[in-house]
């Protein structure tokens, strides 16, 4: 077998271009250069939701700037009429920025619209962002792969994870920290799963809420206390759980069993 070397897709034939740019986490100050490089030269700007407001005064004055984010039951645009707008503007030879939270490469529906570019034949690049996973655990202090504590880590899609369960294969065994991205509103549904696939009831769990944002916001229990009380979410922003020994630190700042902490 051959090994696959990569070859220049980035590259002007007449046709616009688009650049994916990870936005990172929240905060507009953990865009990369070479992102805010693509933001300032982009003629088109397609952005996601889960962005701070800060990102729009970045935007080019002379920008066609619009929103295509998709939170929880308010979808701005379907996933089909989001790749027909890279095609679209594409094709008019525009210079196009696709702004999505965190990295594109995880949870961001970034092979569909990668499809639709590849049949109609126009180039792009791909940017790589601050992940919000990472992000959660910089803001919390700790490791998700905690020396003789956390060799791995899992990353899961809370939207459908419950109904999947290839997903949960050899979680009985896992030691490492999971991290559980769209999840907030089944907290008590995945802390019961998770025991229910040998994970133990004392394992720490946290909720981390607008990440590198505003006010970020940590809330931390045992599983066998979310399965019966959740953790209840105090804002309206993104928020990610995470699970396992590596956050226990978190957990130990108090002598209580759920604390919450703020971040100013």
């Amino acid at each position: 077998m051959k090994p696959w070397v990569k070859t220049e897709t980035f590259t002007k034939s007449g046709r616009g271009s688009v650049s994916f740019v990870g936005g990172g986490p929240g905060s507009v100050d953990l865009l990369t250069i070479r992102g805010l490089d693509r933001i300032q030269k982009a003629e088109v700007i397609l952005y996601d939701a889960l962005l701070d407001s800060s990102f729009l005064e970045i935007f080019p004055h002379d920008a066609i700037c619009l929103y295509v984010g998709k939170r929880s039951g308010q979808h701005s645009r379907t996933q089909e009429e989001i790749s027909a707008l890279l095609v679209e503007y594409a094709s008019e030879n525009k210079t196009i920025v696709r702004l999505k939270g965190g990295d594109p490469s995880i949870f961001g529906r970034l092979a569909e619209e990668l499809e639709a570019l590849k049949k109609n034949e126009i180039p792009f690049e791909i940017i790589p962002g601050v992940s919000s996973v990472t992000a959660g655990a910089a803001s919390m202090e700790t490791s998700l792969t905690l020396r003789g504590v956390s060799r791995q880590v899992i990353i899961l899609d809370g939207h459908t994870v419950l109904e999947d369960d290839k997903s949960w294969a050899g979680m009985e065994n896992f030691q490492g920290t999971i991290a559980i991205l769209m999840g907030t509103g089944k907290i008590r549904e995945l802390a019961e799963k998770l025991m229910d696939k040998g994970v133990s009831p004392n394992t720490p769990m946290a909720l981390a809420e607008n990440i590198s944002g505003k006010n970020e916001i940590f809330s931390t229990t045992i599983l066998s206390d979310a399965k019966i009380n959740g953790i209840p979410k105090t804002t309206t922003g993104p928020g990610i759980l995470y699970v396992g020994e590596a956050i226990r630190n978190l957990l130990n700042r108090t002598n209580s069993d759920h604390i919450t902490a703020v971040k100013p």
